[in-house]
């Protein structure tokens, strides 16, 4: 479902032959994204029901309504480190050049050690403060 909308048909198979671009490379998509995930959940929702015709609104299938509820259970904040999770491995199957964010930090890197300092700048600052 997902690559045949987002990165062509062709994309599915193991070489790819599509002449055109897909509809990801098109837009400037280069990850996935929740309302991608959900905007797909939907489609696949509708196919796999009996309904004739694709609306938002129907009162079969409520399209809009399981879209909507889709993204609010992404954007919810006890639900963040499984949905960090699950973007990762669509990610990794969907563009397998994706650099995943949570990748450990080589300890001895700039980036490692400018993390260091934000974090106790962020402590003193934080035991500096008058208790309320």
């Amino acid at each position: 479902g997902f690559k045949h909308v987002f990165t062509s048909p062709s994309s599915v198979d193991q070489v790819p032959k599509a002449t055109r671009s897909g509809n990801a490379k098109i837009h400037g998509m280069t990850s996935v994204t929740p309302a991608s995930i959900a905007y797909i959940a939907t489609q696949v929702r509708f196919a796999l029901s009996s309904a004739s015709a694709f609306c938002r609104t129907d009162t079969e299938t409520n399209s809009e309504t399981f879209y909507t509820s889709t993204l609010e259970l992404f954007e919810d904040p006890e639900e963040q480190e499984e949905v960090q999770e699950l973007l990762t491995w669509w990610n990794s199957k969907i563009f397998p050049s994706f650099s995943n964010p949570t990748k450990p930090i080589p300890a001895n890197s700039a980036y490692s050690r400018i993390k260091e300092r934000r974090a106790a700048k962020k402590a003193l600052a934080a035991s500096s403060r008058p208790d309320t």
